[in-house]
């Protein structure tokens, strides 16, 4: 176990308020090296922060003034190279500094609807096609971004898009409140790039820990899929204290951006969706958490606004919806779906969901789904919010065979189910090759060293650890228990001790144990309602 007085816990207190009003606290005695929340972390020598060129006000080159933004937001850091030199690598490295400066008035329409989990201003409300002045984007005024490398320097981006995102991790923005940023530099400023991204996703890693979503995409890479780019940065705003700095998980958010440098998709995407649901008017109602479709409900893909792009063109994605509707969950299901859909990166998809325990995702929750349609016109499902993941509280563990209506015509066709047996096999002995405990460590170790370790972070360690240890015992014997197919009940039937009944006439203990797709439990441990009625 490592001690709480280290840098981590003498970098933490520069941000230590926002993090109290979740009910931490730090350890006491480490008073002697420590400093209020409003200054930075004095180092070793006693310099400060901002002394040593940081991101605080009184940072920067010698001689430097302030730049416009100053009078509305003093605490920010001053700029010392325009935005066109300015050297930044995102996501090449941990620790580059971004500093918001809001107004009110962009605060509180930001926080709007954030405390029922929506919706955030994106565009004019309700649908109305006008607003008043045109606006069509909440703001900041100005986004201080401060290398990390070496005279990188601070350049002010000014004006930027910028939106409170997120579902179970969604927080409001205020003094003692982390939320999730989703930022466009390009909205107002044409071709504007930060190191040459548009879009950055900062998450709060309230929901999944510090550790998961980073340690997840990396995986997926690993293990051979494309995932986007993700990293660790620091926040600033003047919402908070203004020398407070919060340790954010930096994801690239998908765009054409992404679809361009990646081999397996072709080098290029011709469209791209993120949505909750499934594909199909087919909707299994259980386990997923939406209840049936009615008959011609309207598609999710006839949503503007689950296309990633500017636009999108559906027909392609339609004749795949279409297709899955019309194919019986059989034999063939495979071999019929196949000049649409990519089945080996599938099958691949699907195996990474158990072994890396990503529930809340399209094959086991109908959410979190991002659907590429690649350039050469086949489909491809996509990592997204992967936050909730390796056994993170909601989803300890993750079966293998999925609900939703791809991944249930593939287990009723026992061919199909074969290839996703064997793809698992080799992502199993990927994943062991990976070490992934090893990448944990070093992550920790990581974190440590930059000072972005928080008040329980340790525990949230240790537990994690331990999961890795667990999974990598239990995982090639849930395999062999899945070689059979699961049980395929009709829509609206569930599996209840092998036989397939109505939701009503079983009771919990009937459907397996979460990750133990292949185990049958006893039959004293399913009763039916007629023999136990419900209390």
């Amino acid at each position: 176990m490592r001690s709480n007085c280290g840098p981590a816990a003498r970098r933490y207190l520069a941000f230590v308020p926002v993090i109290l009003s979740f009910g931490l606290a730090l350890q006491a005695g480490c008073a002697d090296t420590l400093n209020t929340y409003n200054q930075y972390y004095v180092g070793e020598a006693g310099q400060t922060n901002a002394a040593a060129g940081g991101s605080s006000g009184q940072g920067g080159e010698a001689g430097q003034g302030p730049d416009d933004g100053h009078a509305a937001y003093p605490d920010a850091p001053y700029a010392t190279t325009s935005v066109a030199e300015h050297e930044v690598d995102v996501f090449g490295v941990f620790g580059n500094r971004y500093w918001l400066g809001v107004s009110e008035e962009q605060l509180e329409e930001m926080n709007e609807g954030t405390e029922n989990g929506g919706p955030i201003f994106d565009g004019p409300r309700n649908g109305d096609i006008y607003s008043p002045g045109g606006q069509t984007a909440n703001f900041v005024d100005h986004l201080w971004v401060t290398s990390a490398a070496p005279g990188g320097g601070v350049a002010d981006y000014g004006k930027v898009q910028v939106k409170l995102a997120g579902q179970s991790t969604l927080r409001p923005w205020n003094k003692r409140s982390i939320p999730n940023f989703n930022v466009d530099t390009n909205e107002f400023v044409d071709e504007q790039r930060i190191g040459g991204f548009e879009h950055l996703r900062f998450n709060n890693g309230q929901v999944g820990s510090i550790f998961r979503e980073y340690l997840t995409l990396e995986l997926y890479k690993k293990l051979d899929y494309p995932a986007p780019l993700v990293t660790f940065a620091w926040v600033s705003s003047n919402v908070w204290a203004g020398s407070v700095e919060i340790p954010y998980v930096l994801v690239e958010r998908y765009k054409r951006s992404f679809c361009d440098r990646s081999d397996a998709l072709g080098g290029k995407c011709e469209n791209m969706w993120e949505f909750a649901g499934d594909i199909g008017q087919q909707q299994d109602p259980n386990p997923g958490p939406l209840p049936p479709k009615p008959v011609n409900a309207p598609s999710v893909f006839d949503d503007p606004n689950s296309c990633q792009f500017s636009e999108c063109d559906n027909e392609r994605v339609k004749e795949l919806e279409a297709l899955v509707d019309q194919t019986p969950r059989a034999e063939g299901f495979q071999a019929a779906t196949e000049e649409l859909l990519d089945w080996p990166a599938f099958h691949r998809f699907q195996c990474l969901s158990w072994v890396l325990a990503t529930g809340d995702d399209a094959l086991h929750n109908a959410n979190n789904v991002v659907l590429a349609e690649r350039a050469d016109g086949k489909f491809q499902f996509l990592p997204y919010s992967v936050d909730i993941s390796l056994g993170q509280d909601w989803y300890q563990a993750v079966p293998l065979p999925g609900t939703s209506n791809l991944a249930r015509g593939c287990q009723a066709d026992k061919a199909c189910w074969a290839d996703t047996i064997a793809a698992c096999e080799d992502v199993l002995a990927d994943f062991t090759k990976a070490e992934p405990i090893a990448m944990l460590d070093d992550l920790f170790e990581r974190l440590d060293g930059e000072g972005m370790l928080r008040p329980g972070d340790e525990a949230r360690y240790e537990g994690l650890r331990a999961w890795f240890e667990a999974r990598l015992i239990e995982l090639p014997e849930e395999l062999e228990q899945n070689r059979e197919a699961p049980v395929l009940c009709a829509d609206g039937m569930v599996d209840c001790n092998g036989s397939c009944v109505l939701p009503e006439q079983c009771v919990v203990g009937c459907k397996p144990p979460v990750g133990k797709a292949g185990a049958k439990p006893a039959a004293d441990e399913c009763p039916m309602i007629n023999e136990y009625p419900l209390q």
